[in-house]
């Protein structure tokens, strides 16, 4: 199809059937452009640095790529697709898949791919399926005060990397995560980022620098582990878990809380408080969902997912209610101590109780 075809599929705007006032943007500029600059790749014609540069300042990319790639990752990507697009690298592209190098299989993914992506888009701007499909998944692990729609949303596709994100511009969305989780079933991916619009988490005030570590992994925990039994469950249960999640997920997650536990009781002790970086590193770089899927699904099963849903706010309680389902389930699980069980309790008197108390003053 023409390119004058794709730029009129750039940004559509939809009305929710929610109510009046209420709309959202699906842009799909950054994939359209993708598109348009690996045609002429395809044609050996080399991608200078202003093009790339102005690739990656599209809105969508720009804050897709934001908290995902550093500096050097982005010369690696770009590298990768200068490789696997330029007839004239052929070999080089034919070694790099046999090597197995991620870069060049994601990118060769993309366009092996390209006309069901480009199916996908086209779906994407003609109805609202999608959309309503979010919001029917998110609102399975929310609680009825936040099935809610997002006043002014804004939905971003792009045909770069194999992840999505939400953050305040919006939902941003990797072709190839999406059409991925799709293969399971349709807006699963989708429905787990809406999660996280409607249920943005509490606001603590000023926190202590001492306790900005744990507090922050407490709440990823939380966040990640309660989206992630909208899809992770559906997406591990296909034959042979194809996307790994038992081996990323849930296997490193015991030896995560042990680790995390012994932190917890150095710092009760009057030991140094471990840094969120130090926490990122222990969960792989995660950012939450290793322990957190591992622990809400201990909730879940024990048939606490209706109390964990009601107190999605407070991180404290999730945890609590972990060491709850953890001493119930018939498969021993990892506990916390008695020691950060009691410190933890300290720090929710701290963050929530004082919070609720000095909005009731108010």
């Amino acid at each position: 199809m023409s390119s004058f075809f794709w730029r009129s599929l750039v940004v559509l705007v939809l009305l929710l059937a929610a109510g009046p006032g209420r709309a959202q943007t699906v842009n799909v500029d950054a994939a359209t452009r993708y598109w348009e600059m690996t045609d002429a790749l395809r044609q050996d014609k080399p991608l200078t640095d202003a093009a790339w540069q102005d690739f990656l300042e599209i809105p969508g990319n720009k804050i897709y790529v934001r908290g995902i790639y550093s500096a050097a990752d982005l010369v690696r990507y770009r590298k990768a697709i200068e490789v696997v697009y330029m007839p004239r690298h052929d070999s080089l592209r034919q070694a790099k898949l046999a090597a197995k190098v991620w870069y060049y299989l994601m990118v060769n993914d993309y366009k092996e791919r390209e006309p069901e992506y480009r199916t996908y888009v086209a779906s994407l701007t003609q109805n609202s399926v999608a959309v309503d499909l979010m919001y029917q998944y998110a609102y399975q692990q929310l609680p009825p005060a936040n099935r809610t729609k997002v006043a002014k949303l804004n939905l971003y596709y792009v045909a770069l990397g194999n992840d999505a994100t939400s953050q305040q511009e919006g939902i941003f969305y990797s072709l190839r995560a999406v059409l991925d989780a799709n293969e399971v079933k349709r807006g699963l991916l989708e429905g787990h980022e809406m999660y996280h619009q409607l249920q943005p988490g509490r606001e603590f005030g000023s926190i202590a620098p001492d306790d900005e570590g744990l507090l922050q992994i407490l709440v990823s925990m939380q966040n990640e582990g309660i989206a992630d039994q909208i899809d992770k469950p559906l997406t591990m249960a296909q034959p042979g878990d194809p996307h790994g999640i038992r081996d990323w997920a849930l296997t490193p997650a015991p030896v995560f809380i042990q680790r995390m536990d012994s932190a917890i009781q150095a710092r009760a002790r009057g030991g140094t408080a471990a840094t969120i970086r130090w926490y990122r590193r222990l969960s792989n770089g995660s950012n939450g969902h290793l322990p957190g899927f591992f622990m809400s699904s201990a909730i879940v099963r024990n048939g606490y997912n209706k109390p964990m849903l009601a107190r999605s706010d407070n991180p404290f309680a999730f945890v609590l209610l972990y060491q709850k389902a953890a001493k119930k389930d018939k498969t021993p699980l990892p506990r916390f101590s008695d020691t950060s069980i009691r410190y933890l309790k300290e720090l929710k008197r701290k963050y929530i109780q004082r919070q609720l108390s000095m909005s009731n003053y108010q």
